[in-house]
C-alpha cells in the first residue's frame, strides 16, 4: 500500500511540475506579446484548453494521413472533403482547417500530393507505364490535372521524371 502512494505521489508531482512549466512558457509568450504589441493591445488570454487543443489536432491529422495512406481514398476521380470527413467522424470545415494548418496545402492539393506519390510508385514498379495510365490509376479525372500536379509535387513534368527514372535504371 505505501509503494502505490509513493508512486501515485510521484505521478502527482511530475505532473504538477509540467503544469508549471507550461506556465511559465506560456507567460513568457505573453510578456513578449505585450511587448511586441505595446501596451495598448493585450493578446488573448491562452488557455490551458489551447495545449489540448493542439494535440487533438495533431492527432485528427495524423489520423487523416494513415487514412490517406492505407485506405488510398483518393484514388476515387471524384474523392471530396465530405468524403474524407465523414470517413474520419469529424467535420468538414475543422478538417480543412487542419489540413491546411498541418499540411500547408489545401484540400485538393493534399489529395493530389498522395495520388502524385501513388502515380510515382506505380511507375517504379513499372518502367513501361504510359503517363496517361498513371494519371487514370491514380485517380486523376484529367491528364492536364496529373500534369499540374506532378508538376507542383515533383517541380518537373512527368514526362522528364519519368526519362530520368528511366535512364537511372538502365544505369544500374
Amino acid at each position: 500500500m505505501n509503494s502505490v502512494i509513493w508512486i501515485l505521489a510521484a505521478v502527482l508531482v511530475a505532473a504538477t511540475a509540467m503544469l508549471i512549466c507550461q506556465f511559465v512558457r506560456l507567460h513568457k509568450k505573453e510578456a513578449k506579446m505585450m511587448e511586441i504589441l505595446g501596451a495598448h493591445e493585450a493578446p488573448e488570454p491562452v488557455l490551458s484548453t489551447d495545449i489540448n487543443t493542439a494535440a487533438i489536432d495533431q492527432f485528427l491529422y495524423d489520423k487523416c494521413c494513415r487514412y490517406m495512406v492505407e485506405k488510398r481514398p483518393f484514388l476515387v476521380d471524384r474523392y471530396s472533403l465530405q468524403d474524407l470527413a465523414n470517413a474520419l467522424f469529424t467535420n468538414r470545415a475543422y478538417l480543412s482547417r487542419i489540413i491546411n494548418q498541418y499540411s500547408g496545402k489545401n484540400f485538393r492539393s493534399y489529395v493530389n500530393y498522395y495520388r502524385i506519390m501513388y502515380a510515382v510508385e506505380l511507375f517504379r514498379n513499372n518502367h513501361s507505364l504510359r503517363i496517361v495510365d498513371m494519371a487514370q490509376l491514380s485517380g486523376f479525372h484529367s491528364n492536364t490535372s496529373f500534369y499540374q500536379a506532378f508538376r507542383a509535387v515533383m517541380k518537373e513534368p512527368p514526362s522528364h521524371w519519368c526519362s530520368r527514372v528511366r535512364k537511372h535504371s538502365l544505369n544500374k
